[in-house]
C-alpha cells in the first residue's frame, strides 16, 4: 500500500490543484471560497496552502480545528474547508484521475475545464 501511495505522489510531482467552488477539485460548500486552497506535490511531499479564503482552512486534530495557512502535511491528514472535513489522500485521488503518467510536469496546472468532485463529511454531525 505504501508503494502505491508513493507512486501516486510521483505521478503528481510538480503539479498544483486548486480546491474550491471553482477549483480543479470541486468543494460543494457555500462557505468554501471559489479558490479556497491548493495542494501541490513538492519533492514527494504534500504541500497545502490556503489561498486567502474567506473562512479559512483548518487541520482537524484530536477533534479540534487548527487554523492553517501553509506548509507540508501528511497525506492522511484531515482538513476542514467550510463545514466539511476531507482527507488529503482522498483529494489527491481525485487529482490523480486527471493526470496521465506521460503528462509533462512542465504543464503542471490543469486546464480550467477539468474538475473532480468529492463530498466531505460534515463536522456538525448533520
Amino acid at each position: 500500500m505504501k508503494d502505491k501511495h508513493r507512486a501516486n505522489l510521483e505521478t503528481l510531482e510538480g503539479r498544483r490543484f486548486v480546491l474550491g467552488r471553482e477549483g480543479h477539485i470541486y468543494i460543494d460548500a457555500p462557505t468554501a471560497s471559489k479558490h479556497h486552497a491548493e495542494i501541490r506535490i513538492d519533492n514527494g511531499k504534500v504541500y497545502l496552502r490556503d489561498l486567502k479564503s474567506t473562512n479559512g482552512t483548518f487541520l482537524l486534530k484530536h477533534n479540534s480545528l487548527i487554523p492553517f495557512q501553509e506548509g507540508y502535511v501528511n497525506p492522511m491528514q484531515s482538513i476542514v474547508i467550510g463545514r466539511e472535513a476531507y482527507v488529503i489522500r482522498d483529494l489527491l485521488a481525485i487529482a490523480s484521475d486527471f493526470v496521465s503518467v506521460d503528462d509533462n510536469p512542465m504543464h503542471a496546472d490543469m486546464s480550467e475545464n477539468q474538475h473532480g468532485r468529492l463530498t466531505g463529511v460534515s463536522i456538525d454531525g448533520k
